[in-house]
């Protein structure tokens, strides 16, 4: 069994390095609102924000990103982030192309975020929870041409399943062993366009929803493409296990009713 890899949050960037790669960064932002999930990705420092509404249940998800196309099926390019959120931690593996949140059971376990989680406020009076992440290792795992990793663009694809009732095994490098959970609610979506942003000091990946005053208010950020939300019963036995961030200001701790 490999080692887990901890991999370095993009929280954890010093503001000199910041101010001086921002200024020819683009910040792709996308805004879910009706499923009340937002992410952003900045193109050159490789660092991936997300950040979802939760009533206080979930504990748990499995996400994968692309710059296009719905993630589902394609087992060749993508990353798989696990969510442990009573843990605190994010599990990143590659994604087999099934519809199932068991990649890590056959797939290669890309690296791991320690303390992950931060309390990004409230949104429409919900609990907003954040991720930051790092993800150039991630992205840099596999020299194929096919191979993106975690990265968005002007379009962009999710596939996004939280998760409640979550109950995460992992063995002693930090592998997933297993994941159950009572129910699970999902986002699908494909093609969808994001908003274009310059990043600066005062706009970037980690930095609330909106890069100016215009972006991301009172719009809905894309139109277009394949989409879906809903809720369905887990199966039993399923394993989910969620990617973690390292070095947020801020840790968001939640109680797990046992």
């Amino acid at each position: 069994m490999k080692t887990t890899k901890h991999i370095l949050a993009a929280a954890t960037f010093s503001a000199a390095t910041a101010v001086s790669t921002m200024a020819s960064a683009t910040i792709f932002q996308t805004d879910y609102r009706d499923f009340g999930v937002w992410q952003g990705y900045d193109d050159v420092n490789e660092s991936y924000s997300f950040k979802f509404t939760d009533n206080g249940d979930s504990d748990g998800f499995w996400l994968v990103v692309t710059d296009g196309d719905n993630p589902k099926g394609d087992g060749s390019s993508h990353a798989i982030l696990y969510g442990d959120i009573e843990n605190n931690r994010v599990t990143a593996y590659t994604y087999d192309g099934t519809n199932s949140a068991n990649s890590y059971q056959n797939g290669t376990l890309l690296g791991t975020y320690e303390n992950a989680f931060a309390d990004a406020g409230t949104r429409n009076g919900l609990p907003l929870t954040m991720l930051v992440l790092d993800t150039s290792e991630i992205n840099a795992a596999f020299d194929t041409p096919e191979w993106d990793g975690i990265t968005t663009g002007e379009q962009g694809g999710i596939w996004f399943h939280k998760s409640t009732g979550s109950d995460f095994t992992y063995d002693e490098n930090g592998a997933i062993l297993d994941y159950v959970f009572a129910d699970q609610s999902f986002l699908d979506r494909g093609n969808y366009e994001a908003d274009a942003l310059n990043a600066s000091p005062n706009c970037s990946v980690s930095t609330s929803f909106r890069c100016d005053t215009t972006q991301l208010t009172n719009t809905t950020a894309g139109t277009g493409g394949t989409s879906g939300g809903g809720s369905v019963p887990a199966p039993g036995g399923l394993v989910l296990v969620l990617v973690g961030l390292a070095g947020l200001g801020r840790q968001l701790y939640r109680t797990k009713a046992k």
